[in-house]
């Protein structure tokens, strides 16, 4: 079982130590979840928290807000788990459960892994289309954004919402 997270960087004597994954932008505004690795001082993932998420609060100010309990469980928020690998974690997003992320470090740059387009890739950016139904926002499509692992190509993927209410948890 896999926990949820959605916290900040860890704090590692006395600094924080983070390096960008991924991010998810809304067509609603230019509100931003930035998804983070915590490294440990040696660099390697944090076995305790290897992810964070957060806002990027672009519309006001550019300031940092934590994810809320119903963002976290519904949407933003995700569990993240050992792989069979020790250096590698899966996650997976609240609102995508069925499309595996692996996070793992490479080198000296920590990569979200996931399949795109059929292509397994790196994601970078995942943007999510809504639109309004009286006041509620609901997903019409969400798009993946990354580069391919092998050619190092871009490569993106259409999903649609599926079920017709468009509420896939973004």
């Amino acid at each position: 079982m896999g926990l949820w997270l959605a916290a900040g960087s860890v704090l590692a004597g006395g600094k924080e130590i983070g390096q960008p994954l991924f991010v998810i932008e809304r067509s609603l505004n230019a509100n931003s979840v930035h998804y983070d690795a915590n490294l440990m001082p040696n660099g390697e993932l944090d076995p305790r928290q290897p992810v964070a998420a957060y806002w990027v609060m672009a519309d006001e100010n550019g300031r940092r807000e934590e994810l809320t309990g119903i963002e976290k469980r519904y949407a933003y928020g995700f569990t993240v788990a050992p792989s069979d690998n020790p250096r590698r974690y899966r996650l997976q997003l609240a609102a995508q459960p069925q499309r595996t992320v692996y996070v793992y470090r490479q080198g000296d740059t920590v990569r979200a892994e996931t399949t795109i387009a059929g292509r397994r890739a790196y994601l970078k950016r995942i943007y999510v289309t809504t639109h309004r139904v009286l006041v509620v926002p609901t997903v019409r499509y969400i798009e993946l954004f990354g580069v391919d692992a092998a050619t190092g190509e871009e490569v993106s993927e259409k999903v649609n919402s599926g079920g017709g209410d468009g509420n896939m948890g973004y």
